[in-house]
C-alpha cells in the first residue's frame, strides 16, 4: 500500500465515524481536519469535495456491516443457525457498534440524508437493498434445503426483520438499557421457530 492510499483510507476511516455521528450536515471539513490533523490541501489532495469523502465513507461502514454478517454466518451450518447469526449479529450493533457513533450506520445515513443529499439517500437505499437480498439468500438456501417452509414469502419476511431489529436499535440508542433489542430479537426467533422452519423439532438432525 502506498503511502497515498493510507492516508486515503485514514481519511475515509475518521470521516466514516464523524458522518456517523453527526450527519453530513453537522459535520465540517474542520472536523475531518482536526480528526485526521491534516490541512485542507492534505484532504483535498485525495478527495474533489465533501461529497466524494461522505460517499467513500459510507462504502467503507457498508463493508464493514457486511463483514459483520458474513463473520457471524460463516459459523453456522444450517440455514437456521445463519438466520439466528444474523439476528444475533445486528443485534451486536448496540454493545459492540459497527462505527463510532452506534446504531446502523446504513439507517443512520438513511435518515439523515432523506430529505437533504439525494445522493446519500441513493446510497442508503441501495445498502438497505444489499442487506435485506443478503438475508433473502440465507432464506431461499434454507428452503432449498428442507429447513425452512416452501410457502414463506422471503421478500416479505426479511423486511420484517431489518423492520424490527432496526426500530429496535433506535429504540435502544434513546434508552440506557438494551431490552427493546433483546424483545425484539427473541420475538423473532420465536416467529421463525414456529412459521419458518419447516421441521422445528428435529431440525437438529438434518445434514448441513
Amino acid at each position: 500500500m502506498t503511502k497515498g492510499n493510507s492516508t486515503k483510507e485514514f481519511i475515509i476511516e475518521k470521516s466514516s465515524e464523524l458522518f456517523n455521528i453527526y450527519g453530513y450536515h453537522g459535520c465540517a471539513l474542520s472536523d475531518i481536519m482536526e480528526a485526521t490533523s491534516l490541512k485542507k490541501g492534505g484532504i483535498y489532495n485525495h478527495f474533489k469535495n465533501k461529497d466524494e469523502i461522505a460517499v467513500e465513507a459510507f462504502n467503507y461502514n457498508l463493508n464493514k456491516v457486511k463483514q459483520r454478517f458474513r463473520t457471524a454466518t460463516a459459523k453456522a451450518s444450517t440455514s437456521k443457525g445463519k438466520l439466528y447469526a444474523i439476528l444475533d449479529a445486528f443485534s451486536s450493533f448496540t454493545e459492540d457498534p459497527i462505527v463510532k457513533g452506534g446504531g446502523c450506520p446504513i439507517f443512520n445515513t438513511a435518515m439523515d440524508a432523506t430529505n437533504t443529499h439525494p445522493e446519500l439517500k441513493k446510497k442508503a437505499k441501495e445498502g438497505i437493498h444489499v442487506l435485506q437480498r443478503y438475508i433473502e439468500i440465507k432464506l431461499e438456501e434454507g428452503v432449498a434445503r428442507g429447513e425452512f417452509k416452501p410457502s414463506i414469502d422471503v421478500h416479505d419476511l426479511s423486511s420484517l426483520i431489518i423492520c424490527t431489529l432496526e426500530g429496535a436499535i433506535i429504540m435502544s440508542r434513546v434508552s440506557p438499557e438494551h431490552d427493546s433489542i433483546d424483545i425484539a430479537r427473541t420475538h423473532l426467533k420465536q416467529h421463525l421457530q414456529t412459521f419458518v422452519l419447516s421441521h422445528p423439532t428435529t431440525q437438529h438432525n438434518k445434514k448441513p
